[in-house]
């Protein structure tokens, strides 16, 4: 018998050993993280390429049955002369759908909802996902389920992408729009409904003799993650910010689609307080 117990002493544990072991898995964690994270972070940049990617395999196959990009924001003189029509669900991402094997989710749009009073936003294809609109490192909901009156354009399928209007440049000829000038040197832009100084912009279609700099040299849509930074651990503003739904494509003058070249990518700002010196960006957004 005291064999057995000298025996089982031996390949007991003490307690010192014990917390190096666990000392030891510490640091290994430590060490493990950064890499996991890395690694993930990785994955979620290839989904992104992978995600522009397939938007601009798509607009390519439009251009290809069209001989011209879609309109960014799909008003027309039809829109502004109507007063029912004040939204408009014609645009970038609502018309490539087709040609990166979406048919489906195009089908689902309803674009003559002005004609039976129905409410814009209770659209048959308000919550269908498509994955591709959404970046990996989007933090948020992907389909938006709740506004409050008057922000229903809020409610739906984010898309988290936008296409690229242009950059305001010294002497750069503009389109005047709700939300500020829109330049004429974009993959998408917008143009006068008529010859008037004080006439409302409509959309434009891009034909490919106009992108003069060659398709490979010229920005066609990028990532568009607008949620004001937050204060320390206080939201400035409510989600998804100024990201909006892929079925609507504006409002107005005011296009959602397409968006214009003002800041530094990742730059980190506060739409109502510049400059912004305590502002960091929430954490998981890409």
């Amino acid at each position: 018998m005291s064999l057995v117990r000298r025996s089982l002493s031996k390949q007991a544990f003490t307690l010192v050993e014990l917390l190096v072991v666990i000392a030891i898995i510490g640091v290994l964690v430590a060490l493990l993280l950064p890499a996991v994270q890395a690694a993930r972070e990785a994955a979620r940049r290839a989904q992104c390429s992978n995600n522009l990617h397939q938007m601009g395999l798509g607009a390519q196959n439009y251009m290809s049955t069209k001989r011209e990009l879609p309109m960014g924001y799909g008003r027309v003189l039809e829109d502004v002369t109507d007063a029912r029509r004040t939204f408009v669900k014609t645009g970038l991402f609502s018309e490539i759908l087709p040609y990166m094997e979406q048919q489906a989710a195009y089908n689902l749009q309803d674009r003559d909802f002005y004609t039976t009073s129905t409410p814009y936003y209770n659209d048959p294809a308000r919550d269908h996902l498509v994955e591709t609109y959404i970046c990996p490192s989007w933090p948020y909901d992907r389909v938006n389920q709740s506004a409050p009156p008057n922000f229903e354009y809020r409610l739906g399928a984010m898309v988290t992408y936008a296409g690229v209007a242009g950059a305001i440049q010294p002497g750069q000829t503009t389109i005047s729009s709700g939300e500020g000038a829109i330049p004429d040197n974009g993959a998408f832009t917008m143009q006068k409904a008529g010859p008037g100084k004080f006439d409302p912009p409509i959309g434009k279609a891009r034909g490919l003799g106009e992108i003069t700099d060659g398709q490979s040299n010229s920005m066609l849509i990028g990532e568009y993650v607008h949620v004001n930074c937050q204060f320390q651990e206080v939201v400035t503003e409510d989600v998804p910010g100024n990201v909006r739904p892929w079925y609507v494509a504006g409002f107005g003058d005011v296009p959602y689609a397409m968006k214009v070249l003002e800041n530094a990518p990742n730059i980190c700002m506060h739409r109502q307080n510049t400059p912004v010196l305590l502002c960091r960006k929430p954490s998981r957004t890409g």
